[in-house]
């Protein structure tokens, strides 16, 4: 059974390696980041739709902040997210083809003139939708749900955790998490784990990370969709 390392952020990782087990994987979850809720406070002023690029936004929102807002259009960035959304209770959800500046292109023509978006997000981020609305002179404000942090792991439970173990793949779902990646992969106690694993990222962006890792084979999902990504590292 070949093995592949889970890199992402709980509750995630637990999603992912079920799938994974259920197509005859043997996962080996290892977030090298975490979720972390923030106090977030809704903006003074009135919105006419609401966006969100990542699920987390949705599951660490509060409901004192969601709640007057359910009634509003939600634009989200693919089908995780829209489940996210319909289930804090949005009503009218709009989904997006797995990026940032997709979603945006999508807010720009629906967003009703003279309207102003709450952007649910997080600290870390991408700022492709941003910059594409800010292009287009979109009204937005943004409300910071959470935030992502690494996750440090004692040298003693990295060699048990690598132990006699070959990794043959490592599926990677952010450029913050590919640096953590390239960094604990390049540890001389570890670097023989990884002589010949296959690197699967969830885009191109966040492959360019690794332009200089050696070690093993970098591939990017054709589109930001865990399916797309899984079915790479399977025809690789």
């Amino acid at each position: 059974m070949k093995t592949v390392l889970v890199t992402r952020p709980q509750p995630g990782a637990t999603r992912t390696s079920e799938r994974l087990l259920c197509s005859g994987f043997l996962p080996l979850v290892l977030p090298l980041t975490k979720i972390v809720t923030l106090d977030a406070s809704r903006p003074k002023a009135k919105f006419c739709a609401v966006a969100v690029t990542s699920a987390s936004a949705l599951r660490e929102a509060s409901d004192e902040l969601l709640r007057p807002l359910l009634k509003v259009p939600c634009f989200v960035v693919g089908e995780a997210t829209a489940a996210a959304a319909r289930a804090r209770g949005f009503e009218t959800v709009t989904t997006g083809d797995g990026d940032g500046a997709t979603l945006a292109q999508i807010v720009i023509e629906e967003l009703p003139s003279g309207g102003c978006l709450l952007y649910l997000t997080g600290k870390v981020r991408s700022p492709d939708f941003e910059q594409s609305l800010r292009k287009s002179a979109i009204r937005f404000r943004c409300s910071l749900t959470y935030d992502t942090v690494s996750v440090s792991y004692t040298t003693e439970f990295l060699h048990d955790f690598f132990a006699q173990k070959r990794i043959d793949s490592c599926l990677i779902y952010s450029r913050w998490g590919a640096e953590l990646f390239a960094a604990l992969a390049s540890r001389p106690e570890l670097v023989q784990n990884f002589d010949n694993t296959g690197i699967f990222c969830l885009s191109q962006r966040i492959a360019d990370v690794l332009t200089d890792w050696n070690q093993g084979r970098v591939y990017a999902a054709s589109k930001p969709d865990e399916g797309a990504l899984l079915q790479l590292m399977r025809e690789a």
